[in-house]
């Protein structure tokens, strides 16, 4: 595998992980978002995939 090819497959599953977890906080209600925000292992996991969330 190539340093492109690598690059393209991490890429390619940072994207898929950021869809699938916006997928799942928008999915909730506002109370929810809320409460799965204030933990911080959820908030810099969001952070690092880019997820958009509001607290």
């Amino acid at each position: 595998m190539t340093k492109a090819e690598l690059t393209a497959a991490v890429e390619a599953a940072k994207t898929e992980t950021k869809n699938a977890l916006q997928t799942m906080y928008d999915a909730l209600n506002h109370g929810q978002q809320k409460q799965i925000v204030k933990d911080e292992a959820v908030r810099a996991l969001f952070d690092l995939y880019g997820v958009e969330y509001s607290e």
